[in-house]
């Protein structure tokens, strides 16, 4: 395996494992096992636990907007765009998987300011894309917030956060449906 493939595989994996397990929960010796390497090679590629935190959340959040690029380009309304961005959410919960950045913000106080950093900047990207999108669904008259586009922003974003959460706890994806659905039709009735 190139470096390149290496990189990428341990980032694949240590995405993987922060999803399922969380930040503190795993270590070095866990992706040198995944991706059938040794210990070494690993800080060979990340020389700390931080900094493959960093690029995990930078890469994470990269591919996030990509994704609400996506919805912005493809969705056939704002109602449609929220439908989409809850379903972004909702990837992962039958493999166990939660929202990368909502784990490690459970964990906030136990992860290095560097990375704590990289997940308010994914929080702040995603307000400010829901924030636009209320604004929009506001003036075309398609959505009716009660509280401002920011706070209802703020709000949907800690909603489906909790969602994944919840609907890990009792291992049921149906439950995380009802959240979202119920969270967006605040905006639309």
């Amino acid at each position: 395996m190139d470096r390149v493939d290496t990189r990428g595989a341990l980032l694949d994996h240590a995405t993987r494992l922060v999803r399922t397990r969380g930040y503190s929960a795993f270590s070095y010796a866990d992706l040198a096992a995944a991706v059938g390497i040794r210990k070494a090679s690993v800080h060979h590629h990340f020389a700390t636990k931080e900094e493959l935190g960093v690029r995990l959340v930078a890469r994470y959040t990269e591919r996030f907007q990509a994704r609400l690029a996506d919805i912005d380009q493809h969705a056939t309304g704002p109602v449609d765009a929220l439908e989409r961005y809850a379903a972004l959410y909702r990837e992962g919960l039958s493999d166990g998987e939660a929202c990368l950045c909502g784990v490690i913000a459970a964990e906030i106080a136990a992860v290095p300011p560097a990375v704590a950093a990289g997940v308010a900047d994914f929080f702040r990207v995603n307000r400010t894309w829901l924030t636009t999108l209320i604004e929009t669904g506001a003036h075309s008259g398609v959505l009716h917030p009660q509280r401002t586009p920011a706070d209802h922003a703020a709000t949907l974003l800690a909603t489906l956060e909790g969602a994944i959460f919840v609907a890990r706890a009792y291992d049921d994806v149906a439950a995380f449906d009802q959240i979202a659905t119920t969270a967006i039709a605040t905006l639309t009735a």
